[in-house]
């Protein structure tokens, strides 16, 4: 069921001038249509006497009136009858979310006589957080013989959990009923997951170690594998990395789980797993999960109960998923299916044909960003800072300067990449540079200093080894004559004699005029991607004079 409308969509529905308003039941065929408050009670009359078909129309029609006139459409239960009565006890189950004072009625609602209207309080109240309500159903289940009823409080119970609806779940007979036993199944795993998830936290292990020479993926923005290859072999993370598809980075680790994190420029870690043996695909991907083999490894890697997500080729597929939950539950008791808390989302692909098991850590303690206090718009994702300062190199005796520095995570991702003599950053926003200055300080560096100004008016005493910026990328630096153009020949400026820019620019064609002209001699080119536009990083050097 789609989610209760909160407001009126901004299709304009009112008549011009000198034009008469259509009638309500040829205005419920335009999806568009938005009623006003007092076009309800028409509606509701409409509502009475439609077929099912037309029903859903006009329940969607009242909903985008807003919760507001839900106490029109409760006053209109006094007296209505089949088919209204349920009708309307739908509506208002599905406001009663942003409406908690309607909770009592639908509680009361469960006495009705009315079979619909007693079975839409149900599954209403099954999906609304109140401890009235938990009590309320098992006090109804506790009587009820009716098959339709007891589809609908098992799925009900399900939602709303706890000790009493589990074991009233666990001890209900299906009567016989393949639907009841279905609901009944999906209830206990979801009711099961969340009390598990209240006993204990769950995250992943990253002090566990790996048993073996552990193959491994790492995921990066497509144009900086190159860079991540670098940083795998220079810090020792995995052996033979090599680059297999644009964005994934392949080798193979050994040590602690924790060590893959020591890689700034990855986005994703991934454990690819073997094809899935051919034949019933439901079944191939329970045998997958339940090996032995994977099992012992997820349970070295988790602190708390193993939680998991499931990811199926083709989009949502939730039959699908229900029935491997429905099937793990007994073949491998400890992966519990819960995808808004999941530990680890297990993925299944398929390339030419074949079946695939990849397992993605989720619930990480991310050591790498910590000192990421605060943020502002449009600033650099802190692995593209990495890569920026990976591709600057570390000396000693720099001086940076980022003469855009936003939050500051390339001075961060710098200071913390090696030696340094001082860091600067300048801003025209006090705001970033009060964020740059928490952030700066969170990351325990010393030996910097943070300017309000433009850069294209500032002088750095001293001079500079080394600009690291990722500039302002809107509609304003387009063009040759725009910011970066502009900014190019006062960075060079303070640039001293073979110093270093590394920057990201989006138009590489007009920038590159400017940068000879300022001096600069190109020494890296590479395009990656920024999250849905394209951008290049750069590496240029000062002619030494």
């Amino acid at each position: 069921m789609s989610s209760t409308p909160t407001s009126a969509p901004p299709a304009a529905t009112s008549p011009p001038a000198g034009r008469s308003r259509r009638p309500l039941s040829e205005a419920l065929d335009d999806p568009a249509f938005t009623p006003r408050r007092r076009d309800l009670p028409a509606l509701v009359e409409l509502l009475g006497e439609a077929d099912s078909a037309r029903a859903s129309a006009i329940e969607e029609a009242i909903l985008r009136i807003g919760p507001a006139v839900a106490d029109g459409v409760s006053e209109r239960l006094e007296g209505a009858g089949a088919p209204l009565r349920g009708r309307l006890v739908r509506i208002l189950g599905r406001w009663a979310s942003e409406r908690p004072e309607l909770v009592p009625r639908l509680l009361a609602l469960l006495e009705d006589g009315d079979p619909k209207a007693q079975r839409n309080a149900i599954i209403a109240l099954g999906k609304l957080d109140d401890p009235r309500i938990a009590p309320a159903l098992l006090a109804l289940a506790a009587a009820e013989a009716r098959l339709p009823h007891l589809r609908s409080l098992a799925d009900a119970l399900g939602k709303v959990g706890g000790e009493a609806a589990l074991a009233w779940l666990r001890g209900l007979d299906d009567r016989g009923d393949p639907e009841l036993d279905r609901l009944r199944r999906r209830a206990l795993l979801i009711a099961e997951r969340s009390l598990q998830r209240d006993a204990a936290d769950s995250e992943v292990d990253l002090e566990a170690i790996l048993e073996g020479p552990t193959l491994v993926d790492l995921h990066v923005r497509r144009g900086l594998e190159g860079l991540l290859i670098d940083e795998l072999e220079a810090a020792g993370i995995v052996d033979e990395p090599e680059a297999i598809s644009p964005g994934c980075v392949r080798g193979r680790a050994r040590g602690r789980l924790g060590d893959l994190w020591r890689a700034r420029l990855a986005l994703e870690v991934v454990f690819p797993g073997p094809a899935l043996r051919p034949g019933d695909e439901v079944e191939a991907i329970v045998a997958a999960l339940a090996r032995p083999e994977l099992r012992a490894r997820l349970r070295a890697w988790t602190r708390g109960p193993i939680r998991y997500r499931l990811v199926l080729p083709g989009g949502h597929r939730r039959a699908a998923v229900w029935a491997i939950a429905d099937a793990l539950r007994a073949r491998a008791p400890e992966l519990i299916n819960d995808p808004s808390a999941a530990t680890w989302e297990l993925r299944v692909t398929r390339e030419d044909g074949r079946l695939a098991l990849d397992v993605a850590p989720r619930r990480v303690a991310d050591p790498r960003f910590t000192y990421r206090r605060g943020d502002v718009p449009a600033a650099s994702h802190p692995t593209i800072a990495a890569a920026l300062a990976r591709l600057a190199g570390v000396r000693a005796d720099d001086v940076i300067w980022d003469p855009f520095v936003g939050s500051g995570l390339e001075l961060c991702e710098r200071g913390l990449l090696g030696p340094y003599r001082r860091l600067w950053g300048s801003d025209l926003d006090p705001r970033a540079l009060a964020v740059a200055r928490e952030n700066l300080e969170a990351a325990g560096l010393d030996r910097w200093e943070l300017l309000e100004g433009d850069a294209r008016a500032l002088e750095i005493p001293g001079g500079v080894t080394c600009v690291i910026t990722n500039p302002p990328l809107g509609r304003r630096v387009r063009g040759p004559e725009g910011l970066l153009c502009e900014a190019l020949g006062p960075l060079a400026a303070n640039l001293r004699p073979g110093g270093r820019l590394v920057w990201i620019t989006p138009e590489p064609a007009a920038t590159r005029a400017a940068a000879t002209a300022a001096g600069l001699r190109p020494e890296v080119s590479l395009r990656i991607d920024l999250g849905g536009f394209a951008g290049t990083i750069e590496r240029w050097a000062l002619a030494r004079r």
